[in-house]
């Protein structure tokens, strides 16, 4: 798997992972338990999430995230 997305929310994180599992994209967010850890002290490379897809995927994953992003 290879990293290609820092999303900017959870919320953001939460809706591209519905779009990817909607496209069958296999895929990990890396992070995702710790970014709700609020409130309380923020440590970026713990409250950071980083989306993971399958090196096979990532160019059809930029594809939909890209579209999602410039909607």
């Amino acid at each position: 798997m290879i990293p290609i997305y820092t999303p900017k929310s959870t919320s953001e994180a939460s809706v591209i992972g519905a779009l990817l599992d909607a496209y069958g994209v296999e895929y990990l967010m890396q992070g995702a338990a710790f970014s709700t850890m609020y409130p309380g002290p923020i440590a970026n490379s713990l409250n950071d999430q980083r989306l993971w897809v399958r090196e096979d995927q990532a160019d059809f994953a930029r594809q939909l995230i890209r579209g999602f992003l410039d909607e």
